[in-house]
């Protein structure tokens, strides 16, 4: 039993005699060197590769991200983006007036958004006979003229209350 805690012993007091010595080792370590500041110059290979990896690294954080958006429900998308954001040119779209909108598809237009004017809040939609019409978001407090509709990418139907412009 005795020869246990002289063994103990012994060991720590090693331990505790070398513990100082690995510190000043580590303190007398000369820190790494700082482009610009301790003198060192990286050459531009090397800040071209540096940059080339930080590139690649964020290409892979922002996949990551996109397919984590692509996996959430409505494609990790809020309700307070802008209305507009889904209308794009060549989306095709159902016009109906506002007032008739209950009443079936004899008030319906079918057309294809040519322009879309996020700063005026419009869209331009032209339809089969080729004539045009510009539709601007409806206010809050408006009431809307036309309720415009279209198919998103995962099928559901989403629809706009719009005004006309012209």
């Amino acid at each position: 039993m005795r020869r246990m805690y002289r063994a103990i012993g012994v060991g720590l007091l090693t331990l505790l005699c070398a513990v100082p010595l690995s510190a000043t080792r580590a303190a007398a370590q000369t820190p790494p060197p700082i482009q610009g500041v301790t003198g060192t110059i990286a050459t531009d290979g090397t800040i071209r590769d540096e940059h080339a990896a930080g590139n690649k690294a964020a290409e892979g954080a922002k996949k990551a991200v996109d397919k984590v958006k692509k996996a959430l429900p409505g494609g990790g998308k809020t309700g307070d983006q802008n209305p507009l954001d889904a209308f794009t040119e060549g989306r095709r779209v159902v016009v109906r007036d506002a007032a008739a909108a209950d009443e079936g598809p004899r008030a319906t237009d079918e057309g294809v958004v040519i322009d879309v004017n996020r700063k005026r809040q419009q869209i331009t939609v032209r339809f089969a006979d080729r004539k045009t019409q510009t539709l601007r978001l409806k206010a809050p407090d408006a009431t809307a003229d036309v309720v415009v509709s279209y198919t998103d990418e995962s099928g559901a139907k989403v629809t706009r209350d719009f005004t006309r412009v012209s």
